[in-house]
Order: structure tokens, then C-alpha cells, then sequence
């Protein structure tokens, strides 16, 4: 028989100290990556679902999408996956600060796996990957896949956030659950 105490519990107990902010840093990054190569298989698969690494590639060197190379498009892709997974932890070591700065003591555990506010950190990383990237970065970078196929590129990199938020909650978990942190 399973006792309470062998299930699964949140990524950061309430009440546990957790593993320095230098490694929490460091896990972040990894699982972004992770993450990241996870969507990428999902963006490979789809008819223009890789077109958001070439706006983003061509956001940051401030040329039109077409014009930027498959290395380019991959590196700035990778990193910003990689950013994404330090915001998730930055917001979350954040709202626990708010949270112990307040004085909350309790969580909702959803599932005995995680709380909803981890629930709640990783939606907001990916509505914000998805909302910047396509209401923000797209229109102005997306060169002829904007002029031609807006709402499908959207709808495709829609879906490719959501299963990055996916694989970056399994990540996190699983790198707290069985790495040495």
C-alpha cells in the first residue's frame, strides 16, 4: 500500500528550503533547451510551423525572415526556448517570495505532482511566448508568411508553445524529481 508520504509531491514544497537560486538557474536553462528540442519536433512536422524561428532570427538581426539562415534561425530559436525556461523559474521563486512575504502558508497540490500556481507560472510563460512572438514580433519580421498565411502560421506556433509549456512542466518535474537538487 502507497502512503501519503511516497506520493509525488510539488516541484518547491511549502516549507522545504529549496536548492540555491544558482542551480534552480542552472536546471531552468536545461529544461528550457529540453523543452525547446521537444517543440521543435512538433514545429518540424507541421507545414509552417518553424517559420517563428526564422521571424525570431530575423527580429533580432533586423532583416526580413527570408533573408535569414537555417544556423541563425536555430540559435536565436534555442535561446530564447532556453530564456523561457528562467522565466518559469524566475516568476516561480518570485510568487514564493510574494508568497512567504505575505505569510501564505498553504498551496492547492494538483494531482500530489504540482501546485496550481506552477500550473498558472508555465501558462503565463507560454501565452506570453505565443502572444509576443505572434501579435508583437510577427507582423513586423514575418516578411511573406505574413502577407500570405498569418492565421495558419499563428494557429501552428500556437500549437508549438502549448506543447513547449508541455514538455517544460515535464521537464521541471522530472529534473526535481530525480536529479541530485
Amino acid at each position: 500500500m502507497i502512503s501519503p508520504s511516497t506520493l509525488a509531491v510539488p516541484l518547491h514544497v511549502p516549507g522545504e528550503v529549496p536548492p540555491p537560486l544558482s542551480i534552480r538557474l542552472a536546471v531552468a536553462l536545461l529544461t528550457g533547451l529540453l523543452a525547446t528540442l521537444g517543440m521543435t519536433v512538433v514545429m518540424r512536422l507541421q507545414s509552417y510551423g518553424y517559420v517563428p524561428a526564422y521571424v525570431a532570427a530575423g527580429a533580432v538581426w533586423q532583416r526580413p525572415a527570408e533573408r535569414v539562415s537555417w544556423s541563425a534561425a536555430n540559435a536565436v530559436h534555442l535561446a530564447a526556448g532556453m530564456l523561457a525556461g528562467v522565466a518559469f523559474e524566475v516568476l516561480l521563486v518570485g510568487y514564493e517570495g510574494l508568497r512567504g512575504a505575505v505569510g501564505i502558508r498553504t498551496e492547492i497540490v494538483v494531482a500530489n505532482v504540482t501546485t496550481a500556481s506552477e500550473l498558472a507560472i508555465v501558462a503565463a510563460v507560454v501565452a506570453f511566448l505565443y502572444g509576443f512572438f505572434s501579435w508583437v514580433v510577427f507582423p513586423r519580421y514575418g516578411g511573406a508568411a505574413y502577407e500570405t498565411r498569418p492565421g495558419t502560421v499563428r494557429r501552428q506556433w500556437a500549437v508549438s508553445a502549448v506543447v513547449y509549456g508541455g514538455c517544460l512542466f515535464a521537464a521541471v518535474t522530472a529534473a526535481y524529481r530525480f536529479l541530485p537538487v
